[in-house]
């Protein structure tokens, strides 16, 4: 039994692969906890210990699946393995805000939400591009990707497409209510109201009463009008379809 138990408690741990962000946030987390701690400490403490930086050295063993680089902890005795030194050093918050860019900025989609392919992925994060508010830096900058190494084999059409297909379905129509009333010549016009309508200036929306293309007389993004003639046969329960843009249709009943 004695040597079951030690032979339980000698058991060596299988290391997992990990990646060096992984490692480096974990340090970074817990030097924090350590600089909030002293936060309080200083009321009660005039003098005080922290850490001034934080180096570490790594026998490690790395791989490379096309993608990512990941890491394997080498086991005590074994040979081979690379040494990865890994130091920490103090930034403050002016230097951060200096040297990077604002996280979650508001409207702005983040690439990994985009469905797009990981060859474009990868290609765009390589040229330093994760949303595309990073796109239209670069536009302003007047930098034409196209023509940058690693550039020219992104599809820019389609993948400004699959955006506006991201933006859309984060911010859908909604109709809120639908009624016919009269225009200025007295004629029958379905208005629909809700939000996020007609958002897009550069498509005119597309209706279908009955099986009947409809005139949308105006559009905006609370409100659109139909004009109604006797070729859409209204009956009790009537059957419309709203095309407001190229991503965002909607099929609805109207009672008359």
């Amino acid at each position: 039994m004695a040597a079951e138990d030690a032979a339980v408690q000698h058991a060596p741990i299988e290391n997992t692969p990990w990646h060096l962000e992984e490692i480096a946030d974990s340090l970074v987390v817990e030097l924090d906890k350590t600089r909030e701690t002293l936060a309080v400490r200083a009321y009660n403490k005039p003098l005080t210990y922290t850490v001034k930086e934080v180096a570490l050295d790594l026998n490690v063993f790395p791989s490379y699946d096309g993608d990512q680089v990941r890491f394997v902890t080498a086991q005590p005795g074994q040979q081979g393995a690379s040494k990865v030194s890994i130091q920490l050093n103090s930034i403050t918050d002016q230097q951060v805000r200096a040297t990077s860019k604002t996280p979650g900025i508001k409207n702005d989609v983040n690439l990994e939400q985009v469905d797009v392919d990981n060859t474009t992925r990868k290609n765009l994060r390589k040229l330093g591009v994760s949303s595309v508010d990073d796109l239209k830096q670069l536009e302003r900058k007047n930098v034409d990707l196209a023509k940058v190494p690693g550039g020219d084999s992104i599809d820019y059409r389609k993948l400004a497409n699959q955006i506006s297909k991201t933006r859309r379905a984060e911010n859908p129509p909604r109709i809120s209510g639908m009624s016919l009333v009269a225009d200025e010549d007295d004629q029958p016009v379905l208005a629909i109201r809700g939000r996020n309508l007609a958002i897009d200036p550069a498509f005119l929306p597309v209706a279908v009463v009955n099986k009947q293309l409809a005139e949308v007389m105006s559009s905006s993004d609370t409100e659109l009008r139909v004009r109604i003639t006797p070729n859409h046969r209204l009956a009790d329960q009537n059957e419309v379809i709203l095309t407001f843009d190229p991503f965002a249709l909607v099929r609805v009943n109207v009672k008359a």
